[in-house]
């Protein structure tokens, strides 16, 4: 026998001398972590991006659909443009997004074969006017810039870059006859 014995109590205890087991072991854990950090670190940092994008990008559907439903029920003297602008800005000023001219933010109404936009018209081109197979359809599309929009880019050091892109919802509406 190699390992040492003694008796503490009632209890044989063996002890051997350590055979190096111990020391690679500690070195296959340093190597784990090693290979693992980077896709923890992604992984943490995506959800720093794709919390408040999913959150924009409910706003910004929430806007949408609204302006749709407005525009759809407008009366007497409101323009469309008046009832966009009233809307949107309601519905997306939480996040600090506002319509305007370079704010980032456009909206695109679609009704009785006229297009409406009002905000940042450099975000897209306007749709081309197409007769509606239904006089009472509206459509309404928001887009919001993502780089206007507070949304981190922490990943674009690794490849993930978001910027330049856009986030939109496109909603019909049909007037009440």
């Amino acid at each position: 026998m190699n390992g040492f014995q003694s008796f503490r109590g009632s209890v044989l205890v063996q002890s051997y001398p350590q055979s190096g087991l111990k020391q690679r072991r500690s070195g296959i854990q340093v190597l784990e972590v090693l290979l693992l950090f980077p896709v923890l670190l992604i992984a943490t940092l995506s959800f720093f991006v794709l919390g408040p994008t999913v959150t924009i990008r409910q706003a910004v559907q929430h806007a949408a659909e609204e302006a749709a439903r407005e525009v759809a029920k407008k009366t007497g003297t409101q323009t469309t443009d008046f009832i966009a602008t009233d809307v949107v800005n309601e519905s997306l000023s939480v996040h600090g997004l506002v319509l305007g001219t370079n704010t980032g933010v456009l909206v695109v109404v679609e009704e009785d074969n006229l297009v409406t936009t009002v905000g940042d018209t450099s975000l897209a081109t306007a749709p081309a006017a197409v007769p509606f197979a239904n006089p009472d359809q509206v459509i309404v599309t928001v887009y919001v810039s993502v780089d206007d929009a507070p949304i981190p880019n922490e990943l674009s050091n690794m490849g993930f870059d978001i910027s330049g892109r856009q986030i939109s919802h496109r909603t019909t509406a049909f007037r009440d006859s």
